[in-house]
């Protein structure tokens, strides 16, 4: 049998609100303890409220409020801990392949602290330059090599043929090494012009 807080937790947002009102400021506290940042806590709690509302219906009563939708805002901190850890280690997969089809970086170098601040200056060239691609390049670039998804995936995503996935994959990469080589162009005839002009 339901019990009262389960039954009230499920009869509509109001209620709902109603019912976690008074466990807010803790439930905040905790979100900000865990993130260590305010604007961090703020996309924790507000997550938080939006899980613990679409399953209400589960909550029966059988632990704490507070430790209920504590537990939710904990789950969901790990669960982000856990995506960006993730997405940080694909990217850093991608600039490492990039490294090896650009010619930067060989594997034993980057391995020293001079070779790691040089890889990481190279990591952001590569997202600056992945940036100016066209959207409909830089989203199949992002999902095909940052997020692992296959062609029939990003096709599904897109809603557009997989034949068209993987040509934009092609020209989206081979686009984003033109605009790295660039950028590098740029970024060694600089210090040239700036002799330039001091002579």
């Amino acid at each position: 049998m339901a019990s009262p807080h389960s039954t009230s937790l499920g009869e509509g947002r109001a209620q709902f609100e109603a019912v976690v009102r008074p466990v807010l400021p803790r439930l905040y506290r905790f979100c900000l303890a865990l993130s260590g940042d305010r604007d961090r806590a703020d996309d924790l709690f507000q997550n938080t409220l939006i899980k613990a509302y679409a399953n209400a219906a589960s909550f029966e009563g059988r632990s704490d409020l507070v430790v209920w939708i504590c537990g939710i805002a904990r789950h969901e901190h790990l669960e982000a801990r856990r995506t960006e850890a993730r997405r940080r280690g694909l990217f850093e997969q991608f600039v490492d392949a990039c490294a090896s089809a650009f010619g930067f970086g060989a594997e034993d170098e980057r391995k020293s602290p001079e070779a790691l601040v040089i890889q990481n200056e190279h990591a952001g060239q590569l997202l600056a330059c992945l940036q100016t691609l066209p959207e409909e390049f830089r989203t199949v670039v992002v999902l095909c090599d940052i997020e692992e998804l296959g062609y029939d995936r990003v096709a599904e995503i897109l809603g557009v043929p997989k034949g068209t996935v993987k040509s934009r994959h092609a020209r989206g990469r081979v686009r984003l090494r033109a605009a790295y080589e660039k950028l590098v162009a740029a970024k060694s005839e600089a210090p040239t012009r700036e002799e330039e002009e001091s002579t």
